[in-house]
């Protein structure tokens, strides 16, 4: 779990040709990418480093810029290959393009049972778990879920993003030394003994979108895929055994309708990767 990976950055080069012709054509694209920087969000434990490297004009007289980050695998937008929590699941490397690009999404949006409002007062249900029937409620308003597509949910925790506190809602930070895994190797740590709160998937509309649905990846606004105070993980476990990717701390759900949209999820590419952080693009598909 603190697997880290340390990339030095001699340009950053836009190899997207489609998003070029945006302008052209009647299809809209939409950013659900958290940028990367000193704000990152990312779980407890997990570390980005961020410096510059060479910035300036050479004594020849040709400006010359170069920066460099270091990073965990699970940090800002990213990707969970079923291997995070499936020791036979499929690796980064392993997920095949055809599974990450211009694949069919749908948004279900919970931000009003997260977010209840009474009185005047707001009431925030930090750990609401999306069940079984408030996916079939969705499919009662906008239809069933097509076979191979991404599902992401829209908690609104996003308006908690740049606070890691917040984000995390973390309430009593006690400890953050990790436990340790059960692989023998003293070196390694796997962070999830923390007290944290924010909402995600239930098991049971895991079971329903992987055995039912059979989804191709899910997503989430929020830190994790399971709820904050989860401890064993369920809906991960559950997606990881059927080899569903995961996305974690996407962005702008907002801007997404229920469904009516295709996705690109274009990750770093690490052999052996348990994730990695992940551009993701939604185009919409109007006439």
């Amino acid at each position: 779990m603190t697997l880290t990976f340390c990339t030095i950055v001699f340009g950053i080069v836009a190899i997207c040709p489609f998003l070029t012709s945006a302008g052209r054509n009647p299809n809209k694209f939409i950013d659900l990418t958290h940028s990367f920087n000193n704000e990152t969000m990312a779980w407890p434990g997990r570390k980005s480093s961020f410096y510059v490297e060479a910035e300036g004009f050479t004594a020849g007289g040709f400006w010359v810029a170069s920066k460099g980050f270091c990073t965990s695998e699970h940090t800002s937008t990213h990707i969970d290959a079923p291997y995070h929590f499936n020791k036979e699941g499929r690796k980064l490397h392993e997920v095949p393009l055809e599974d990450l690009i211009d694949v069919p999404g749908v948004m279900i949006d919970i931000y009003d049972k997260v977010h209840k409002f009474k009185d005047g007062k707001l009431n925030v249900i930090e750990n609401y778990a999306l069940t079984q029937d408030d996916v079939l409620e969705w499919e009662e308003k906008n239809g069933k879920i097509p076979q191979g597509a991404v599902v992401l949910l829209r908690t609104g925790w996003e308006s908690r993003w740049g606070d890691l506190k917040q984000y995390r809602g973390e309430k009593d930070l006690g400890s953050t030394e990790a436990p340790k895994n059960n692989t023998g190797d003293d070196d390694k740590t796997i962070p999830l003994d923390v007290n944290l709160n924010f909402p995600s998937f239930d098991v049971s509309a895991a079971r329903y979108l992987a055995v039912e649905r059979q989804v191709l990846g899910v997503g989430v606004d929020a830190l994790s895929i399971d709820p904050g105070n989860s401890k064993a993980f369920p809906s991960h476990r559950l997606f990881a055994s059927r080899n569903i990717y995961m996305l974690e701390m996407v962005a702008n759900l907002h801007a997404l309708p229920p469904k009516g949209f295709n996705l690109w999820m274009v990750p770093f590419k690490i052999d052996f990767g348990t994730g990695a952080p992940t551009r993701v693009l939604a185009r919409l598909n109007m006439k």
